[in-house]
């Protein structure tokens, strides 16, 4: 799976959320996007075709219920996913460089 930069844009606050959201809660919380608001339902059917995301439930919203999201894919099997794919088209990554890189960089 490929994410478009403005698909990951939306998973990031998804995987960021302890919660699921709805497109207006997604919104609210990317004041700095590349994408316009009504562009969201756009973007959301796309993650769903992609299984990236599902259908949660429906919250209470202002007198009437919308639908909130959840990602089915974790921040980290979507990495893993993309070095894979890396991988598979010659770009060859050593893992373990990489995650002593990234160790370093987090204890710094």
């Amino acid at each position: 799976m490929k994410l478009t930069v403005k698909e990951a844009e939306i998973m990031t606050v998804l995987w960021n959320s302890e919660s699921p959201l709805t497109t207006t809660e997604i919104i609210e919380t990317s004041p700095n996007r590349t994408w316009q608001d009504r562009s969201i339902f756009v973007i959301m059917r796309s993650l769903l075709k992609k299984g990236a995301v599902v259908l949660d439930r429906y919250k209470p919203t202002a007198g009437k219920h919308a639908r909130s999201y959840k990602p089915l894919i974790t921040t980290e099997d979507y990495v893993l996913e993309v070095i894979q794919d890396m991988n598979e088209s010659g770009m060859k990554i050593d893992v373990n460089a990489l995650a002593n890189r990234l160790k370093k960089a987090k204890e710094e």
